[in-house]
């Protein structure tokens, strides 16, 4: 089975950020312009034509962008599930427009909280609108402080991302999934609002996207990427590898770019290649990410670096 158009789109109207976090996997690119409003009318216009109804608003920081605002009538008019993921530094100010608006549960936001400090002026917009709330584990930080005294909040949604590492150098930074996976069963333990986030290349979410049971990851199966020129990826991790550009939503038909041949790598899963046979994962896993895969170790069919990292440096599963 496969997906006649993606599940959602994942798009980045900017790259511009305020922050320069070491572990972001956009560290790096340049280049590329914010998308102008009248560009981004007509993106939004062709995805909800293609059929998708969902698309996460990344970045960069989104709230950068001086036609924000614009941006989220043009999606709720399009009626677009839509989650905003900013790190709350950028423009608290948009952030408060789009609570006063009647978007209703239709456009929602994610905050990233990695630092050790949170605001004054963040500490009161996440007790007064509460939104989802987000961090990046680390080998050297799990939950950080700025987070633990808002996950107990009622109502508080708290998800954990598996550290993704685009650069070798950064490979002892990141644990290897095992692990991550052990230590987020552990954490929910304590807090039962804490849900994981890592690429379905590890373990698919088979009962939201059944299709990931036969493919090899969400990468161009459910889902696409797009930076603000309109060039559509099979996933964020790969915009720095030009083979794997699509086409562009601007300019191209929806349909020619989603049945790309470049995209059959990614439909296909002939088993998890890691040779890691004691872990207690492989045989639901399907090796992990591939672009990860590509960019690290220069093989988009090798299990993933950061377990292969961890099996060499000595990590063991406790």
């Amino acid at each position: 089975m496969y997906l006649h158009r993606p599940q959602y789109v994942q798009f980045y109207p900017t790259l511009r950020c305020n922050l320069s976090c070491d572990f972001c996997f956009n560290r790096g690119l340049s280049g590329t312009s914010d998308i102008t409003l009248k560009d981004f009318e007509r993106l939004v216009a062709t995805i909800a034509g293609s059929g998708v109804s969902e698309i996460d608003i990344l970045g960069g920081e989104p709230t950068l962008h001086s036609e924000f605002a614009g941006m989220m009538d043009t999606l709720y008019s399009h009626k677009m599930k839509t989650t905003i993921s900013t790190n709350g530094c950028g423009n608290l100010h948009a952030l408060e427009a789009v609570h006063k608006k009647s978007y209703g549960d239709l456009i929602k936001i994610g905050v990233s909280l990695n630092s050790a400090h949170v605001s004054e002026d963040l500490h009161e917009y996440l007790m007064k609108h509460r939104p989802m709330l987000k961090s990046v584990y680390t080998r050297k930080q799990g939950i950080p402080e700025s987070a633990r005294k808002y996950i107990s909040q009622p109502g508080t949604e708290y998800y954990l991302l598996y550290m993704d590492v685009v650069d070798k150098d950064r490979m002892g930074d990141s644990l290897p999934f095992y692990d991550f996976y052990r230590d987020l069963h552990t954490l929910r333990k304590m807090h039962k609002n804490i849900k994981g986030v890592f690429c379905s290349g590890f373990i698919p979410d088979t009962q939201e996207y059944q299709v990931l049971t036969d493919v090899r990851c969400p990468a161009g199966t459910t889902k696409l990427s797009v930076l603000p020129d309109g060039t559509a990826y099979p996933c964020y991790l790969l915009f720095r590898n030009s083979e794997f550009a699509l086409g562009n939503l601007l300019v191209d038909n929806f349909e020619t770019i989603w049945n790309n041949p470049v995209l059959n790598v990614f439909k296909q899963f002939k088993g998890n290649p890691c040779r890691d046979t004691r872990c207690e994962l492989h045989s639901a896993c399907h090796g992990g990410c591939p672009a990860l895969s590509l960019l690290i170790s220069n093989d988009i069919t090798a299990p993933d670096p950061r377990c292969v990292h961890g099996i060499a440096y000595g990590d063991r599963r406790q």
